[in-house]
């Protein structure tokens, strides 16, 4: 569907697939082989021959492809979404994609993210979210705006963490699993729709 209806790759399935199962197209740097491989939140999807990638980021319209340069096309931002201590006392880190990480030095929390590398899966950069932190919205009427942090708020049992965040439409709180730190001064990678 990415190949053929969003992007305007190919005209039909059937050119889709053969695209697919020659291993033309990347998805945060492997090869897919399979047609229905899922693409979500900041996916970057590489097309080697045609040499170009994009990453999908989130717009009102939900996810739509950005494309991007070449020195960002294996790079990709994961947001921690879990941190738990397994056997020998190591630090399991997993991401909102599905991905997890041993890293016993990684001082993360939930709600971080980190600039990874891909596919070698190495952190690059540690984001904190935090007082300062440039952060996009995930989803609702302001998806895809970008904003600074003011303010953290814990979370309790009956209410969930809450972000007080200044976007271009004005200063709004909200839920922090609808926040997205993406750098601290500036974005570390392109996640805007082109203007």
């Amino acid at each position: 569907m990415v190949i053929r209806d969003i992007l305007g790759m190919v005209g039909t399935q059937k050119e889709a697939n053969h695209v697919v199962y020659n291993g033309e197209v990347l998805v945060d740097g492997v090869a897919r082989h399979d047609p229905a491989f899922p693409v979500g939140l900041f996916d970057v999807v590489t097309f080697p021959k045609e040499k170009t990638s994009y990453r999908f980021v989130p717009s009102p319209d939900g996810l739509v492809p950005r494309d991007i340069t070449s020195a960002e096309a294996n790079l990709k931002l994961c947001r921690v979404r879990s941190k738990v201590k397994v056997t020998g006392g190591h630090i399991q880190f997993g991401f909102h994609d599905g991905r997890s990480l041993l890293d016993d030095k990684l001082a993360l929390s939930c709600g971080d993210s980190v600039v990874m590398k891909l596919p070698e899966q190495e952190v690059v950069t540690p984001l904190k979210l935090g007082k300062g932190a440039t952060a996009l919205v995930l989803s609702g009427e302001r998806a895809g705006q970008l904003g600074k942090v003011s303010n953290v708020k814990k979370g309790m049992s009956s209410r969930e963490k809450m972000v007080t965040i200044a976007l271009p439409s004005g200063e709004t709180e909200l839920p922090e699993r609808l926040i997205f730190t993406v750098g601290a001064d500036k974005p570390a990678l392109e996640v805007q729709v082109k203007a």
